[in-house]
């Protein structure tokens, strides 16, 4: 975790990872930029192989190649079949998250400790129809535990509010054990949705459609910023 994000984190500040799955592919430097501009602490990269879910979506360039215009943490999010077999690759470009689906894994040590081998912060994302007790055992191993409010695969999904159970189990599980994972949630995360989400305890909102489908990226962000984490 970097020592922005551990200083935030530990005065309760809310943090903002917009998505690029929702920006303009034309112009994802530019998204990028806008972001970084208006206050955002990460940015989102959804990788997609047309086979875990059935879009496509970035090249792993794409990583280097954002590094050369911002300075903000990139989190790669693999939503891949096989990510053990690219792993590498990934490590190779350096973002400064890999995130697991939880389910893809085979090794969760191994991989898990590949990545933090390599300086690279690792992290599980988890779908909503599985339960937080399949991955209890990791948590310890990880920074970052994504919760996802939909289903993965598609950009602008209704929020399953049953997901909300899960973040509140998170969050007591990281506190029963003293752990330091940072919780994150993708996935229909809106101002209508967004107030309840923070009331369970997450550090982290993954916006896609609600920055960049918004006329003003800067305001949309300084708006889920506001909200008070409890």
């Amino acid at each position: 975790m970097s020592f922005l994000l551990k200083e935030q984190n530990s005065k309760k500040a809310l943090l903002v990872s917009p998505s690029l799955l929702a920006a303009d592919y034309g112009y994802l430097a530019d998204a990028a930029i806008s972001a970084e501009k208006g206050g955002a602490d990460l940015i989102h990269i959804d990788y997609m192989d047309g086979h875990y879910v059935p879009n496509i979506s970035f090249g792993i360039d794409l990583i280097p190649a954002l590094k050369k215009r911002i300075k903000l943490p990139l989190e790669a999010h693999l939503m891949i079949s096989n990510p053990e077999e690219r792993v590498e690759d990934f490590i190779r470009v350096k973002p400064d998250f890999i995130i697991f689906q939880e389910d893809t894994l085979l090794n969760h040590n191994k991989t898990i400790s590949m990545v933090r081998e390599a300086g690279i912060r690792p992290g599980l994302a988890i779908n909503p129809d599985r339960e937080l007790s399949e991955i209890e055992d990791y948590l310890h191993l990880i920074d970052y535990l994504l919760i996802l409010g939909v289903h993965p695969g598609f950009g602008g999904q209704k929020f399953i509010r049953d997901t909300l159970k899960k973040m509140v189990r998170a969050s007591e599980i990281k506190q029963e054990r003293n752990l330091d994972y940072l919780i994150a949630v993708d996935g229909g995360v809106n101002l209508k949705t967004a107030p309840e989400i923070v009331k369970t305890g997450v550090d982290i909102l993954v916006a896609g459609s609600a920055i960049y489908g918004s006329k003003d990226v800067k305001r949309a962000i300084s708006d889920f910023k506001s909200l008070i984490r409890t």
